[in-house]
């Protein structure tokens, strides 16, 4: 019983952070940043989808960090490095691909070209990966000679920070293989890890109480306020509050008693999160390249976001459920 409310905790973080990526993708249009579609800039949804954003994929990649970290030490699971790159590679590249083609080949704003560098939203996939790929070769370099701590882990955050910096700024403009989220990414996966190391889940006290709305309220603030510091002094006060956020959920997560029913419907939607985070992008790109409902949302700028949460929602669950009762099918959403 243990285990299951361990793992119960991350599967309400999961469906969380896929409920945060479906509504920040639903206020895309209103920030701005959606030129493909010729979007539209509100401010209230232009900064509560900066702050979904923060804080959604960085839990994401938290989660995968913690149960990754979970299974190696605890379960001794991962310990072959062929093992890992096969089984994430038929999770994450084959959907990838698979989707990622016929992207590329539809979609006028995509190329071929497009594939090496993330296409779409599914450059999440690809990032993901890599993140496995550079903790796999972490351990080889380790190869039991140094074992792993707090400082380590500390360490590599730091490394993988600065590392994204440089990158982003000199190196790797473009992000191929998306080499710049990555890095930047696997700071959220190290801290996952090191939180399954010390079980920081079930032995850290209350206070999380207090430092999950603190979290908000900073991130919040940060997200509001635009103030004149470099943009990555900017980015890591950012990120750590987010990564605050994640590690207080875990715990008062851990406190939440499980009950039957609700624990049965949030542990369905996390097995189909991957299909629906893949078919959430897809009906996005439907709406928005059909005149009507572009004229349609364009206007209705403030019950908009709601509705495409339901349309970003409702049809790619029903869809995922599909692929998922289908062998063939299933292995084409991870």
């Amino acid at each position: 019983m243990e285990n299951a409310k361990r793992f119960f905790e991350i599967s309400m973080m999961r469906v969380m952070a896929m409920l945060m990526i479906i509504a920040f993708h639903s206020m895309c249009f209103y920030n701005g940043k959606w030129t493909k579609f010729d979007a539209i800039r509100i401010p209230f949804w232009t900064n509560a989808s900066e702050f979904l954003d923060l804080v959604d994929l960085n839990m994401f990649v938290f989660i995968s960090g913690y149960l990754y970290g979970y299974l190696y030490i605890y379960r001794n699971k991962y310990r072959h490095p062929s093992e890992v790159i096969r089984n994430k590679a038929v999770r994450l590249l084959i959907p990838y691909f698979f989707w990622g083609i016929p992207m590329a080949i539809v979609w006028p704003w995509n190329t071929m070209s497009s594939l090496l560098y993330g296409i779409g939203h599914l450059w999440f996939l690809l990032m993901l990966f890599g993140v496995f790929t550079l903790t796999v070769i972490l351990q080889l370099l380790n190869a039991q000679r140094i074992k792993f701590t707090f400082k380590i882990g500390l360490f590599l955050i730091v490394v993988a920070y600065l590392g994204m910096y440089v990158f982003m700024k000199y190196v790797n403009p473009r992000d191929f293989l998306c080499t710049n989220r990555i890095l930047y990414y696997f700071q959220a996966f190290m801290i996952g890890y090191v939180c399954a190391k010390l079980q920081v889940g079930w032995l850290m006290p209350g206070w999380s109480f207090v430092l999950l709305p603190l979290g908000i309220a900073i991130l919040l603030l940060l997200v509001c306020v635009r103030l004149p510091i470099p943009y990555h002094m900017w980015l890591l006060a950012k990120s750590l509050c987010a990564y605050t956020i994640c590690v207080s959920l875990l715990v008062i997560l851990s406190k939440v008693p499980v009950t039957g029913k609700f624990r049965d419907v949030v542990i369905e939607i996390e097995r189909l999160s991957m299909g629906i985070y893949i078919f959430n992008q897809i009906m996005m790109d439907l709406v928005f390249t059909t005149p009507v409902l572009h004229r349609f949302f364009e206007a209705h700028w403030k019950a908009g976001p709601f509705i495409l949460f339901l349309i970003g929602f409702l049809p790619p669950l029903i869809l995922s459920y599909i692929f998922n009762k289908y062998k063939w099918l299933s292995w084409t959403i991870g």
